[in-house]
């Protein structure tokens, strides 16, 4: 009799284990186990997850979960930890795309390796400029290359272009300049700063089916780092089209927030019309440079640079400034304007403030903010103007400054703290392939500002919770994503990454040589 009953009581909770097992709702993929920041309202913490069609179906505990749904596809975690993937806000994804294509000189520590690099190129590719980057500065620096003589030389029918590390200045030969038909202003052919870059927007670009392969290596980069969605600041109509037909066959996945440049192509393409944008492509937003950089004195300032009298020179006229920003306006476009000096900086608010109404929904951006006025600090809050910053420059300007400015500019210059207090975010980029592309650099850099700490001075250093939104939901809220993306949240696309350290209170100095375990794009691994 005993053993008739238990027979029939180990029946009935198979019977309910079935029924139980029916019940659950089917899923495309289970997270558990995980440590889950979800960097929400209230940046919860939560242990599993459910994605479906791409998309956070839930997000709870591993017991709530487990007892809802069932899938064929557990992402068993261990208590690793999951973030948003990174959106880069500030970045020029095509020229990242075709620096791939150009010979990389960082391992070459003599000249003879630089010729033997720039040789083996031109032999394998006759009739190819020869474009290189990474030329270690200090072959000008210390005197070993005064000129492009050696270039004009050895390459007298190739053009040269090469790009010094940190792409702060660049070499070019007397082929380059008559192809070009470049007015170089430097007898020995060595240029910098906004002249160089324009002197490389003459380099032939790759044509179409080799740009498909150098921007799904692109592609594949930034999700080796944990970047889900990337932004092309400058971006030109061409590329636009062969990225849209790109994600529409299929063959680039990421996500791109296209920044036009204002050309008349451009204008004509896009500018003229109404906003273009696919579930993957947004062509929302205008945006350049005004003026230059701090360590070469080409970003404009109003007080000029030391006692020497030396200041920077707008790249546009302000009535031209005015007429592509109320063009802009007048078509439903945000407009991004790369500001470096706090004299170019007044400039843009200024000229925002005479187009945006009070508390409006553009979100238009000041790019590149290093340095503003206390003086202009409130209009941002007031016109709802959103500050991009680059963490990493901090490092690299911070001496540069306290050299040349007074004290007045050394508290205005990277105040993340009163920036944040101006507006609803602070977003980061890592103006790959003029910075490096490594968001957890810039995550490390906008926590830290070792130097102002050590200098007794006021820390403008964002908190990690900050940081970690200034890379996640802030863009997402600056590309108008934040409905869909920026934050693991239900009825958001399932973009996230894994990591095997927890990057809000691990040991600081090594977050920037932390790897990304993984990284999902709409719930598929791609890494």
């Amino acid at each position: 009799m005993i053993a008739e009953l238990k027979h029939i009581a180990l029946v009935m909770a198979v019977a309910l284990l079935a029924v139980s097992c029916q019940n659950k709702e089917d899923a495309d993929l289970i997270i558990r186990n995980a440590k889950i920041y979800t960097v929400n309202n209230s940046f919860a913490v939560m242990q599993s997850a459910v994605v479906k069609n791409g998309k956070f179906v839930a997000i709870s505990n591993d017991a709530n979960i487990m007892a809802r749904y069932t899938s064929d596809s557990i992402l068993e975690l261990k208590g690793k930890f999951v973030y948003p993937g990174f959106i880069d806000a500030h970045a020029h994804f095509v020229q990242y795309a075709i620096s791939l294509s150009q010979i990389d000189l960082a391992d070459a520590d003599s000249l003879n390796a630089v010729i033997r690099l720039l040789t083996d190129y031109q032999q394998k590719n006759p009739g190819k400029w020869i474009v290189a980057r990474n030329l270690k500065s200090s072959f000008i620096d210390d005197g070993e290359m005064t000129d492009n003589e050696l270039f004009n030389k050895l390459f007298a029918k190739t053009p040269v272009f090469v790009w010094t590390a940190g792409y702060k200045s660049a070499i070019v030969n007397k082929a380059f300049i008559q192809k070009s038909k470049l007015n170089v202003d430097s007898p020995n052919g060595i240029i910098s700063g906004v002249e160089a870059q324009m002197a490389s927007r003459c380099i032939p670009a790759p044509a179409d089916s080799e740009m498909e392969l150098l921007l799904r290596q692109a592609e594949q980069d930034c999700f080796n780092v944990g970047i889900t969605s990337t932004t092309d600041f400058g971006a030109q109509s061409r590329f636009i089209k062969l990225i849209d037909k790109m994600q529409g066959d299929g063959t680039l996945k990421i996500p791109v927030y296209a920044i036009l440049e204002p050309s008349a192509e451009n204008i004509e393409a896009y500018i003229s019309k109404i906003p273009y944008y696919t579930e993957n492509l947004k062509v929302l937003a205008v945006g350049f440079d005004i003026d230059g950089r701090l360590l070469q004195h080409s970003a404009v300032m109003l007080e000029p640079y030391g006692s020497d009298g030396i200041n920077g020179t707008l790249n546009i006229s302000a009535d031209s400034l005015m007429n592509i920003c109320q063009q802009a306006y007048d078509h439903g476009f945000q407009v991004c304007l790369g500001c470096v000096g706090d004299s170019a900086v007044r400039l843009a608010i200024n000229t925002y403030a005479k187009i945006l109404p009070h508390k409006n929904d553009m979100r238009w951006r000041i790019e590149n903010l290093h340095m503003i006025s206390h003086k202009d600090l409130r209009k941002l809050g007031h016109f709802n103007i959103m500050p991009s910053v680059q963490p990493m420059q901090f490092k690299v300007n911070s001496n540069f400054i306290k050299e040349n400015f007074d004290r007045r500019h050394i508290k205005e210059s990277f105040a993340w703290k009163q920036l944040l207090d101006q507006n609803q975010g602070i977003v980061c980029g890592t103006n790959a392939p003029f910075g490096k592309l490594n968001p957890m650099a810039v995550y490390y850099s906008a926590i830290r500002q070792e130097k102002r700490r050590a200098n007794n001075k006021q820390s403008q250093e964002m908190t990690p919770t900050q940081a970690l939104k200034a890379m996640t939901i802030w863009p997402a809220y600056s590309q108008f994503d934040e409905k869909s993306k920026g934050s693991l949240e239900v009825g958001k696309w399932a973009d996230f990454i894994v990591t095997s350290e927890n990057i809000t209170t691990m040991y600081q100095p090594n977050i920037p040589d932390l790897t990304v375990d993984m990284t999902y794009l709409h719930g598929k691994r791609v890494k």
